[in-house]
């Protein structure tokens, strides 16, 4: 998109280049010249990465040759020609081996990747000769996975006044220059980084920023204050929202954003976030929130609250770690498109999966920490259609949970984890046939004799977990 190869002409109504972006990647996954993975927690965005076949990957990168389209350097494969780099306007770098030097051979590049191929970091050392600000055609600057000599970015970024996409994410940076947020056509900013960043209480100022990505923790204004999010008119996308750290009347200020990922802390801001989402819903097409400290959900008044909340239609991610209580009853017009749900301290007294278990789109459960604090737990024949996993985790009352025959007719991943009071496993899970793994673990020792092979010899309870192809003990 960055690049302008996702055509705005495609757009349809109400459609952003993200949308016209999904359809190219359906149109070229259904001609099986790419190969998708869907995005199943997401509600808006519909792939969550692509790679190509083997054959059609050879294929591309002859074609981008001959066309002088991208060049990849990658020492471990042969594909390291670094005499033709010069011939290319797009460069992607496997940094094993490869030295800095070679990029400079061309001050053409529109898009620059630095990628690390085994697993830690980079080192930008290998590239300290490379002056950024002489790739003045620079779009595309991608410098993920890097360690920085003194945690600091690379001198010259500054210049790249073409610059539309930086992305530093999981590098090694405290702190992002004032001189960033001066970048004129800067429409993409990935600053999920590995350690605490400093950030200057200028990144406002990038007015043609359509997609921000921040760690929700582990950053800090430079001076202090809260981050001002004013004049990002044209932001669509907000991921790492804090309510303690950046202003939320600015945040509903923003007439194009679409997609939320926040972190709540008080009262104040989540009645405002919500009341702001419920009177925009055509608006929002992705919300996710993130509850924790004491936000005054714990009474009557935050119950209505809590309702009013899963009355968003684009609410599809939950994580609520704070007491609730109690949750509000299902219907059609609540929970609407709820994919994952985590649960954490939130002292819930009645069995919460009489309600969770007709959520009809819930994929993924997380009830930890005293989450329910009942004795009993049931799991009813038609509950849970499309939950694919479930773990529980800290569940310390807990002596007894039931599944019907019928019930998660499609799970996939089940984790029991330090549950000191559980007596067995249901029954029920003998007939879930699409259950692929079982973790158990921190369980008493009378329970684990219930469930494993000691010495040839099965537990009472391991005939109704054995159809299961993986199962781990710790």
């Amino acid at each position: 998109m960055a690049e302008g190869m996702v055509s705005s002409e495609d757009k349809g109504r109400g459609e952003t280049l993200i949308n016209v972006a999904d359809r190219y990647l359906s149109e070229l996954a259904n001609r099986c010249l790419v190969q998708v993975k869907t995005d199943d927690d997401s509600i808006y965005y519909r792939f969550k990465s692509c790679r190509l076949h083997d054959l059609i990957r050879e294929l591309c990168l002859s074609m981008a040759k001959e066309e002088k389209f991208i060049k990849v350097l990658d020492m471990q494969t042969g594909e390291h020609n670094e005499s033709s780099v010069s011939n290319t306007t797009r460069l992607a770098v496997h940094l094993d081996e490869v030295r800095g030097d070679y990029i400079m051979k061309n001050q053409n590049l529109r898009s620059l990747l630095l990628l690390e191929k085994q697993q830690g970091y980079g080192y930008w050392d290998r590239f300290e000769c490379v002056n950024l600000g002489m790739l003045k055609l620079l779009k595309i600057l991608i410098l993920e996975s890097q360690e920085f000599k003194n945690k600091k970015l690379p001198e010259g970024i500054e210049k790249l006044v073409l610059l539309k996409h930086l992305s530093i994410r999981d590098s090694g940076v405290d702190e992002l220059p004032k001189s960033v947020c001066k970048l004129p056509c800067l429409q993409s900013l990935d600053l999920q980084v590995n350690c605490n960043i400093q950030l200057p209480n200028s990144i406002h100022e990038l007015r043609h920023l359509k997609h921000l990505f921040l760690h929700s923790d582990s950053r800090s204004i430079i001076g202090g204050g809260k981050m001002r999010l004013d004049g990002l008119d044209e932001l669509e996308t907000l991921n790492g929202f804090n309510s303690e750290t950046d202003e939320t009347a600015h945040l509903l200020k923003l007439p194009k954003l679409q997609v939320l990922d926040a972190d709540i802390t008080d009262h104040e801001s989540l009645c405002m976030i919500v009341d702001h989402i419920l009177n925009n819903q055509d608006q929002f097409r992705e919300v996710q929130l993130e509850i924790k400290h004491d936000c005054g959900i714990n009474s009557e008044e935050g119950s209505n609250l809590v309702r009013k909340m899963l009355m968003c239609r684009s609410l599809s991610w939950l994580k609520v770690l704070c007491p609730v209580s109690k949750l509000p009853t299902y219907e059609p017009e609540l929970y609407r498109n709820v994919v994952n749900l985590i649960l954490s301290e939130s002292n819930i007294k009645k069995d919460p999966m009489e309600i969770l278990g007709k959520l009809p789109v819930l994929q993924n459960l997380w009830l930890w920490n005293d989450a329910y604090v009942g004795k009993r737990m049931v799991c009813r024949a038609t509950g849970f259609p499309q939950l694919r996993l479930l773990s529980f985790d800290c569940l310390y009352n807990l002596e007894e949970w039931r599944v019907e025959e019928g019930a998660m007719p499609n799970l996939f991943s089940l984790s029991i984890f330090e549950c000191k009071n559980l007596e067995m496993i249901p029954d029920g899970l003998k007939s879930i046939t699409t259950l692929n793994e079982i973790l158990i673990g921190f369980m008493p020792e009378k329970f684990m004799n219930r469930v494993r092979v000691v010495k040839g010899k099965e537990g009472e309870d391991y005939h109704k977990i054995k159809h299961i192809p993986d199962i781990f003990y710790s």
